[in-house]
């Protein structure tokens, strides 16, 4: 019998469909929106992105039919029970042509475009009505695109030159390329990898500009790129423009037993620490016994002292630790260390998961027609050996 009600559902939907409409629930003069379609003349950029800028899309379909749209006709508006507030809540009210989104998605479009560098694109919208239903186009012109002429770098600090320019191999920034915007902002993002990988703690993209001469003709554009030097304060309170400081690690601390509960951001943890070991070259400090083998965290971690500051480093020492089944949370903080060289301290912040934890299941059973119930008992450790361990047993009887 429970087979045979979703099928008399089914039935039940396909006949409402076609014989109540789709329109049921949209309100006197207004439209469902049907289908909208983007048409487009050959150009060089992805027509498949462009779906993405519609604000409004119209009702989900299964082959041809919106399923989802019928169940929701099925329901009433007057009626509080469970079948028909299921209905409202798995169907898919109808989608009521919004004249206001659809102009946001010609902006849209024509926005994208730009961006892409298809500064004169035109972007167009038409949009018919028949039988309360509404089709909408969308047609996009792009043009003759603008692209890349020339770039010349400048940089206030020459020692980031090099680091710069070693891998822009790697980089979609180059001569002949479209004048593309996200293109621009990835070269930012790229660059601030680069130094932050070598050392550059305190850089950010925000130190990449762009300044752009599209005076030449046949569509085409000189860039600069340019890196601003590091703001600082002199002895006398004024603020000096310096180069960029390349710091590196002076101490590693570990603390393997933070309390989950008290793990602020802005919380100081010198006060609960107590006993301290030394191992790897990484202070590892904890309130009595260790809960955890030495080795087991010096292996994760790639934060080293003496070496320069690497954020994939730091990165990748928060994976390996969040990895690990007997932590539960893993913070890592830096703090400047007011020495003559830029140098930094880190301090890995892990607070330990539950170490024991046990269920208990009971399920039914029907064997030949025996109908009985049967008890599974859980128990489970995350860390039994010291070593991170996950070790489950379970027993079951009848």
């Amino acid at each position: 019998m429970q087979r045979k009600i979703p099928y008399i559902i089914i039935i039940l939907v396909s006949v409402l469909h076609f014989s109540c409409g789709v329109t049921k629930y949209v309100p006197e003069d207004e439209y469902l929106l049907h289908n909208y379609k983007i048409e487009s003349e050959k150009g060089d950029f992805d027509k498949r992105v462009l779906n993405e800028y519609i604000k409004q899309k119209p009702n989900k379909r299964i082959i041809f039919w919106r399923f989802y749209l019928s169940l929701y006709n099925l329901s009433s508006p007057e009626k509080d029970n469970g079948f028909n507030n299921w209905l409202r809540r798995i169907g898919e009210p109808p989608a009521v042509y919004d004249e206001d989104l659809m102009l946001k998605s010609t902006e849209q479009l024509s926005l994208h475009m730009r961006n892409k560098g298809f500064y004169e694109a035109e972007v167009s919208d038409t949009t018919t009505f028949k039988k309360r239903r509404a089709r909408v186009v969308y047609k996009v012109t792009p043009h003759v695109p603008y692209r890349i002429r020339d770039i010349t770098y400048f940089f206030e600090d020459a020692t980031l030159s090099h680091m710069v320019l070693k891998d822009t191999a790697s980089s979609n920034f180059r001569v002949g390329e479209l004048f593309d915007v996200d293109m621009l902002q990835e070269e930012r993002v790229r660059i601030e990898t680069v130094l932050r990988d070598s050392g550059y703690y305190a850089f950010t993209r925000d130190y990449v500009y762009y300044e752009v001469d599209s005076a030449f003709n046949a569509h085409q554009v000189s860039i600069t790129l340019g890196i601003r030097n590091y703001p600082s304060t002199n002895s006398r309170g004024e603020t000096v423009h310096i180069d960029h400081p390349v710091y590196s690690i002076r101490d590693v601390h570990m603390m393997t037993d933070i309390n989950a509960l008290s793990f602020d951001k802005n919380s100081d943890t010198t006060s609960i620490l107590r006993d301290t070991l030394v191992y790897d070259n990484v202070y590892l400090i904890h309130s009595g016994k260790p809960n955890i083998r030495p080795e087991m965290v010096t292996q994760k971690n790639y934060i080293i002292p003496g070496t320069l500051y690497d954020a994939s480093d730091v990165n990748r020492t928060y994976r390996n630790l969040s990895s690990l089944s007997a932590f539960r949370m893993v913070d890592i903080r830096f703090k400047e260390v007011d020495s003559s060289e830029p140098q930094l301290d880190c301090d890995v912040l892990v607070a330990p998961a539950t170490r024991q934890s046990y269920s208990l299941k009971l399920e039914g059973t029907n064997s030949a027609g025996n109908i009985g119930a049967a008890a599974n008992i859980s128990y489970g450790h995350k860390n039994l050996f010291g070593g991170s361990e996950q070790f489950d047993l379970t027993f079951m009887g009848a």
